[in-house]
């Protein structure tokens, strides 16, 4: 699900990303920061970091 809002941006912030990822793309470029940012923060117990399905080993390999 997609949630409209607005940011505001430094001027230099802004066209930092706009350099980077194009004007029609500068939402797409924050999104991909701010999940990094966020899956970087650690677990509620602080021992282990979040893992993706993708990161999760078949069972059969454990044999």
């Amino acid at each position: 699900m997609v949630k409209k809002t607005t940011v505001l941006l430094r001027e230099d912030v802004y066209q930092a990303l706009k350099e980077k990822a194009g004007a029609k793309k500068i939402s797409s470029l924050i999104n991909e920061i701010l999940i990094e940012y966020f899956a970087k923060k650690e677990s509620m117990f602080g021992t282990m970091k979040r893992v993706d399905v993708a990161d999760l080993r078949d069972h059969r390999e454990r044999l």
